[in-house]
């Protein structure tokens, strides 16, 4: 069996969560396929994932004169004999080889729901629509994306999609020991989206401590969080280990995102014992497990009664979120990969 990856993924970003996912995927079939080969472009290095990774001499360094607009041409890979091959790109390209399979994954429609410039939505989407109407096979990370494909692109045929959730690392772990302290914690990035700015007031109003980690504090946040009085520590960009170490701390994660393909951080803080209290929305009712601590709405009164709910049930809430994440791992996500990939070569 031959497959291609594409990891033009990693040089479009020097971390992230595809890059996340495609690691692990790729890592994984490495290890227990025969036939698997890569092509990679400048600066894939440069990534924190790719980094981590050992792909040994199965790897062609391919050179585009400029990843930001190269990105949206598809690669062409020589016809080898009449050998039926697995293509999945990283990012929506696909295969014009007439032996190639193509399979594309689809994370979210953010760009479609989100982006504002109409010039860039686009484009964004053109690559993203062209990718799953050529392809074989499309996998999609959660049912709620799946529906979102469906809605957006209702001509695809939905029995060449399949769902296949991600992992989670065990990277984070519960310390029993670790003694909590008394602050909410934000991980994650904070666009529009993420309804970042919705939190501030009413946790300063309740008197909480915000922990935040990810990317630097733009100007008008800090003037948000200092006009709201919030007491708020920025963390920066941590370590898998401190970052476990924060969860463990924490009172709970706060994850007020409107729109998620999957929700990754969901499972890093339930791994952690970390309690977590989450917007009902898009593909998080289908990954936190706990229905009891999503929000409809953020507002005082709603954000008092789940911080109450946290407070009293705590013990039970780690037991049920410890449970929760048992339902996803890599290998298992890497093994549906595996078996759609056969299936497709033996249609």
């Amino acid at each position: 069996m031959q497959v291609i990856f594409d990891n033009i993924v990693f040089s479009l970003q020097r971390c992230g969560g595809i890059s996340m996912v495609w690691a692990n995927l790729v890592s994984r079939v490495l290890a227990k396929m025969n036939g698997v080969s890569f092509i990679e472009y400048q600066n894939s290095n440069d990534n924190i994932c790719r980094q981590n990774l050992d792909l040994g001499s199965n790897v062609a360094s391919e050179k585009m004169f400029c990843i930001k607009f190269g990105r949206f041409l598809n690669p062409h890979i020589s016809a080898k004999g009449s050998e039926k091959f697995i293509f999945h790109s990283s990012y929506y390209r696909t295969c014009s080889n007439r032996n190639a399979i193509n399979v594309t994954t689809v994370h979210d429609f953010a760009y479609r729901k989100f982006v504002k410039n109409p010039l860039i939505r686009y484009i964004q989407c053109r690559q993203q629509d062209e990718a799953i109407r050529k392809s074989d096979a499309v996998v999609c990370i959660s049912e709620n994306t799946k529906r979102d494909l469906l809605h957006y692109l209702p001509d695809v045929n939905p029995e060449k999609i399949s769902v296949i959730y991600n992992g989670v690392d065990n990277r984070f772990s519960y310390m029993r020991s670790v003694e909590k302290k008394d602050y909410v914690l934000y991980v994650g990035k904070r666009d529009r989206y993420k309804n970042f700015n919705a939190l501030i007031e009413p946790l300063a109003k309740l008197g909480y401590k915000l922990k935040i980690v990810g990317v630097p504090l733009s100007s008008t946040e800090i003037q948000l969080l200092d006009k709201a009085r919030l007491k708020y520590e920025y963390c920066g960009i941590v370590s898998d280990t401190e970052l476990n170490k924060l969860y463990n701390e924490a009172i709970c994660l706060l994850y007020t995102s409107l729109y998620e393909g999957f929700g990754l951080p969901i499972l890093e803080a339930q791994m952690a014992g970390c309690p977590v209290i989450a917007f009902n929305s898009s593909s998080i009712p289908e990954v936190i497990g706990d229905k009891e601590l999503l929000l409809d709405d953020i507002t005082v009164d709603t954000l008092r009664m789940k911080m109450e709910y946290v407070k009293n049930n705590r013990d039970q809430i780690v037991r049920d979120g410890l449970e929760n994440v048992k339902r996803f791992s890599w290998d298992k996500m890497a093994d549906e990969y595996m078996d759609l990939y056969k299936k497709l070569l033996n249609r």
